[in-house]
C-alpha cells in the first residue's frame, strides 16, 4: 500500500509545484504602462504579377512614432497601440517584365496602424491576448518612365483594412535596472478595401492575406517607474491580390503583394 502511494504523491506533488508557481508568478506578468518610440523604419514593397508578367520592388525608410498603453485589473489587461509615419522618403520602384526594365517611378508608401487588444496575465514570460488592427496603407506613385519615355500623371493607392490580432508577450530581469521584453502578433483580416486614385471606379474588397510581426526590446529603469530602452521589431504583410475587375475605361487587377518590414527606435516608458 505503501509502494503504491510513492508515484501518486510525486504526481501530486508536481501538480502542487506547477500550481504554486504558475500563480505566485501571475503577479509579474503584464503590468500598466505608457510608452512612446520614436524610431525608424523600412518597408520593402514587392508585387508580383504572372497574369501579366509585371513584378515591381521597391525600399522605403520612414520615421515613425508609436505609442501604447496598457492597463492591468487583476488578470486581466487591456491596450491600445498605434504607429504613425511622420517624415516619409520618397524612393524609386522598379517593374520589370520579361527580365527587362518595364517601368521606374517615384513612390512614398505611408503605413498607419492601431491596435486595440485584451489579455490575461498569466507568467512573466507568456501573457496571451486577441484584439482587432485597423490599418491603411498609403501608395503615392509619380514620376512615371515607361520603356524609356516619361509619363505625366500620379496614381494614390489606398489599402484599408481590419484585422483579428492575436499575440503573446512577456518580460524578464536581467539585472536589477534592466529588463528584457518580446512580443509575436499574427493578423487575419476580416475586411479590406483597396482604391486607386488613377482607375476611377475600381474597388477590391475582401481579399486574403495575413500579417506577422515579432518584436523585442531591452530597458533600463532610472527609477521604479521610469525607463528608456530601445526596440526592434520586423515581419510581414502579405496580400494574395485579385481577380481582374472592370472600372471606368476598362478591367485592372489588384496584384499580389508583400511589405518586409523592419524597425527600431528610442523608447520611453512609465508603469503606473
Amino acid at each position: 500500500m505503501k509502494k503504491s502511494l510513492i508515484p501518486f504523491c510525486i504526481v501530486l506533488s508536481f501538480i502542487f509545484s506547477t500550481y504554486t508557481f504558475l500563480f505566485a508568478d501571475m503577479k509579474k506578468g503584464v503590468e500598466s504602462k505608457l510608452s512612446f518610440d520614436i524610431g525608424w523604419e523600412r518597408l520593402e514593397y514587392k508585387e508580383h504579377e504572372p497574369v501579366t508578367g509585371l513584378d515591381s520592388h521597391a525600399k522605403v525608410n520612414n520615421a515613425v512614432l508609436m505609442a501604447e498603453g496598457v492597463e492591468r485589473w487583476r488578470y486581466v489587461f487591456g491596450g491600445l497601440k498605434i504607429s504613425i509615419p511622420v517624415f516619409l522618403e520618397d524612393s524609386g520602384e522598379t517593374w520589370v517584365r520579361s527580365g527587362s526594365t518595364y517601368q521606374t517611378n517615384n513612390l512614398q508608401y505611408r503605413w498607419t496602424r492601431a491596435d486595440g487588444y485584451i489579455g490575461y496575465s498569466l507568467i512573466h514570460w507568456f501573457n496571451p491576448y486577441a484584439g482587432v488592427r485597423w490599418s491603411e496603407g498609403e501608395q503615392e506613385r509619380d514620376s512615371f518612365v515607361v520603356l524609356g519615355t516619361p509619363v505625366s500623371g500620379s496614381a494614390r493607392e489606398l489599402i484599408r483594412s481590419w484585422s483579428l490580432l492575436v499575440g503573446i508577450r512577456g518580460n524578464g530581469r536581467l539585472a536589477k535596472r534592466w529588463m528584457w521584453n518580446y512580443g509575436l502578433e499574427y493578423f487575419y483580416p476580416i475586411d479590406v478595401e483597396v482604391t486607386n486614385s488613377a482607375l476611377q471606379g475600381f474597388k477590391v474588397t475582401n481579399r486574403e492575406g495575413y500579417t506577422i510581426e515579432l518584436k523585442s526590446g531591452i530597458d533600463w529603469f532610472f527609477t521604479k517607474a521610469l525607463s528608456i530602452g530601445l526596440v526592434v521589431y520586423g515581419g510581414r504583410m502579405h496580400w494574395e491580390g485579385s481577380d481582374f475587375i472592370p472600372f471606368n475605361g476598362g478591367a485592372a487587377k489588384w496584384p499580389e503583394n508583400d511589405t518586409d518590414y523592419l524597425g527600431g527606435g528610442l523608447n520611453m516608458g512609465w508603469k503606473f
